[in-house]
């Protein structure tokens, strides 16, 4: 994906330099919501005739409206840019548990969002194409788009950034299974997919907890563990879109052995199956049982409590080889992370602090996900937008 900030406009003249300045005041508007003509003058660098051309063109693209904003003392009143809701995408988050499915408007807006729930474990991946097929049209013939630009669909595994193959889904049961291109004829439209944890990272820098932090890593457990990096604003991707795979970190040579084929990888250290069954509870529960154990613990059992300690413990090792592998501004926590992080917090610092770091524990700000368990689903619905946000004008070969 492209940076997840509007791009710097460079000034008018050329057609290459028009399209950009058209990106970016676009973009603009879709991430930072209605602004004045004035205000996208001072942001991007351009000036008012050059803003109101790229305004206009938008509008009569469709994609823009202008309204006048409240007057504010004397003087005329503000042309207020603010992007048109009715140009949606499909947002998928397919999860270990659930299918969300949400209609989102340019400009982030959630026209209508639904969840259906399945067992955890394999599942075949044209079940699961038909299930989502199902749900994208009844979305679709209930709140139909005046123009509709594609889906996006957040996986939880690594997929290849070509042309959207599942590699690897664990907790899916899937190797190399060509999701994307399935779904994508199912449904007639076109459809682009991401891991989770990628998304994830872009929509808390977009909109949650990493908003104006260009150095930020996103961490997400439920099973596994996710991770997305932005660098320098730009999402860490890898030569073939797989980067991030950091709950494979061998964090304890001892064991247990991963189903990865690897020992003492971090997510069997910390996923919510290790909660649990530490806690004497069956796996499997989810996040309200990962919720029930540290009530319980909060409340005094002594089992439950000892449980949480522990993971908070490893959620900590694992936090220092990331401080020290990427160095971030921001760790957003998502998932069972989170919940781990707003109960044991102190726990999970004091093992951070053990070792001498590269950067200190008090440069690196560790929240949990603003969007809590929306984050990649915004983060899908952003994959869609991406074509027209880097293009405005094939808009209309994107209907």
């Amino acid at each position: 994906m492209a940076s997840a900030t509007a791009a710097p406009a460079v000034g008018g003249g050329t057609e290459e330099l028009r399209r950009g300045n058209l990106r970016a005041v676009l973009r603009a508007v879709h991430e930072r919501g209605p602004l004045t003509r004035s205000e996208l003058t001072r942001l991007l660098g351009l000036n008012r005739s050059t803003v109101g051309g790229l305004t206009n063109e938008l509008m009569g693209l469709g994609l823009v409206r202008e309204r006048v904003a409240a007057r504010e003392g004397r003087g005329r009143p503000s042309h207020l840019v603010e992007p048109r809701a009715e140009n949606a995408v499909v947002a998928v988050d397919l999860g270990v548990d659930r299918v969300a499915v949400a209609l989102v408007g340019l400009g982030g807006t959630v026209l209508d969002r639904r969840v259906r729930r399945h067992q955890r474990g394999r599942h075949d991946v044209n079940h699961v194409v038909e299930t989502i097929a199902q749900m994208v049209g009844q979305i679709l013939e209930q709140d139909a788009p005046e123009r509709y630009l594609g889906v996006g669909v957040s996986v939880p595994g690594a997929v290849r950034a070509g042309d959207g193959l599942v590699q690897f889904a664990p907790n899916l049961g899937w190797h190399e299974e060509p999701f994307t291109e399935l779904l994508a004829k199912r449904l007639e439209l076109p459809v682009r997919s991401g891991n989770d944890a990628n998304l994830g990272a872009v929509a808390e820098h977009l909109r949650g907890a990493a908003v104006g932090h260009d150095h930020a890593a996103y961490l997400s457990a439920s099973v596994g563990i996710g991770g997305g990096f932005l660098v320098g604003g730009t999402l860490l991707e890898g030569v073939g879109g797989y980067a991030g795979e950091v709950g494979h970190l061998q964090v304890d040579g001892s064991g247990p052995t991963c189903r990865c084929g690897g020992v003492g990888c971090w997510e069997m250290k910390v996923g919510e199956n290790r909660l649990l069954t530490l806690a004497g509870r069956l796996p499997g529960g989810g996040p309200e049982a990962v919720a029930e154990v540290i009530a319980s613990a909060e409340a005094g059992e002594v089992r439950a409590a000892e449980a949480v300690a522990e993971v908070a413990s490893w959620v900590g090792v694992g936090l220092r080889s990331i401080i020290n592998i990427f160095n971030p501004e921001v760790i957003v926590l998502g998932g069972s992370l989170a919940q781990l992080w707003e109960s044991a917090s102190a726990r999970v610092e004091q093992a951070v602090r053990r070792s001498v770091l590269l950067s200190p524990p008090a440069d690196v700000t560790v929240v949990a996900a603003r969007l809590g368990q929306d984050s990649s689903l915004v983060g899908a619905a952003e994959l869609a937008f991406e074509a027209v946000l880097e293009d405005p004008q094939r808009v209309g070969a994107l209907c």
